[in-house]
């Protein structure tokens, strides 16, 4: 099964459903992001400005519920909806206080990205869905197939 995250029209196709999303990024960049929020990379725990969700085709690697694993309800919503999806960043030294000071010539591979609600209206990069309703729906066609096919997720 294939999925497809149209991240600028902002619409994710599921089985012939169409579910709303975003992914707006609070950044360095563009000001929203404050120097003492320093993000890190994952696996490596580097700092970085975060960024939207890589465009490819990536894996569905797993579904989390937040009853079995107890992650924070308003970050991540009733579910995770884990990917293999990945991209290459820069990082950022930190000053003295810990705070962001400047880009470095470093890059390094940052993943982790989800699929999830969250109460905010942005993410560290993962795509977030419209609402508690539709993370759930999400999960449940996903889950539904995950167990006998491969799923995939298109993001463009």
């Amino acid at each position: 099964m294939k999925i497809i995250a149209d991240l600028n029209a902002g619409e994710l196709l599921v089985q012939g459903a169409v579910f709303p999303i975003s992914c707006n990024v609070r950044t360095l960049r563009d000001g929203t992001r404050l120097g003492k929020d320093v993000v890190k990379t994952i696996p490596d725990g580097l700092p970085y400005d975060p960024r939207p969700f890589p465009k490819g085709t990536w894996r569905v690697t797993g579904i989390e519920w937040q009853k079995d694993k107890k992650f924070d309800p308003n970050t991540f919503g009733p579910v995770k909806i884990r990917t293999d999806a990945w991209q290459m960043v820069w990082v950022w030294e930190l000053d003295g206080q810990g705070r962001y000071l400047r880009q470095t010539a470093r890059q390094v591979r940052d993943s982790g990205y989800l699929l999830h609600y969250a109460v905010s209206g942005t993410t560290w990069g993962c795509i977030r869905l419209n609402s508690p309703e539709d993370a759930t729906a999400v999960a449940n066609i996903i889950s539904g197939v995950l167990s006998r096919e491969e799923v995939l997720l298109e993001a463009v």
